[in-house]
């Protein structure tokens, strides 16, 4: 059975799922991890990340709402938890033993996300039988995260647009007496709020690109001889990517 536990760690409180009897057979299931996975995971998580703002969908433009269902692939409670539920079969099949423990438990504290490679190498293993396979599964993984963060960095550029084009906007009606303090005040507040959800989208993207560094260092050891070289060249165009979503995300304050 799986329980709760707060511990501290670096100071501040974190919520750790520790498995009750790990180690012997039978007391903790599939199911077990599973509900973990889906459920649990989530919570704990959840408890310890900022959460996207959000504002009524009526008041956001088609770009704003675009960036926002876009930052969603990057909330890390959300891939997160995907990526746990996908490997769960394959975890208890690969981590008995002396490893059981520190995997379980990276995988579910919020902050070890490079604890995460591991799973995500299981989930690899249950999916595929061959090495080759795994490889290119992971290659895939990283190229359509390299995608998603293309089409979030387009959705960001026209948002931080229209909000230069907005608060000039207000602020020129308000030089003229024609808008109040407290619709420059707003539009300076949706600006933020839509710098939050770049600069929560860019951490989970960089939170994801340690999982697959992680993952690819893991491969290589795992496999020696291997040339990981395309996994590596989808690596470093990630990179580049997270690059210019930072610097979109820090433009956004002097929109």
């Amino acid at each position: 059975m799986i329980r709760a536990n707060f511990e501290r760690l670096n100071g501040g409180p974190v919520i750790i799922a520790l498995a009750t009897g790990l180690l012997t057979a039978g007391c903790v299931t599939t199911g077990d991890i599973q509900g973990l996975a889906t459920t649990g995971l989530s919570t704990l998580t959840g408890s310890m990340q900022p959460q996207t703002p959000t504002a009524s969908s009526a008041s956001l433009t088609p770009a704003e709402q675009r960036l926002r269902r876009q930052s969603n692939a990057f909330r890390k409670t959300v891939w997160e938890g995907v990526l746990i539920g996908a490997g769960a079969g394959t975890l208890w099949g690969v981590i008995q033993g002396d490893e059981a423990k520190d995997v379980l438990l990276k995988a579910a504290i919020g902050g070890a996300v490079g604890g995460l490679a591991g799973a995500y190498i299981a989930s690899k293993q249950k999916q595929f039988s061959s090495k080759e396979d795994q490889l290119d599964a992971m290659i895939a993984d990283v190229r359509r995260s390299n995608q998603e963060t293309e089409e979030l960095i387009a959705s960001a550029r026209q948002v931080i647009a229209e909000d230069k084009k907005r608060l000039a906007a207000v602020e020129q009606r308000y030089r003229k007496g024609q808008a109040s303090q407290s619709e420059v005040a707003s539009m300076r507040s949706r600006i933020t709020d839509n710098q939050a959800v770049i600069a929560q989208a860019s951490k989970g993207a960089h939170e994801k690109q340690t999982m697959f560094q992680g993952a690819e260092r893991r491969y290589r050891q795992d496999n020696p001889g291997t040339d990981t070289g395309r996994m590596q060249q989808e690596l470093a165009a990630y990179s580049r990517k997270l690059n210019t979503l930072d610097s979109l995300a820090g433009s956004v304050a002097v929109a």
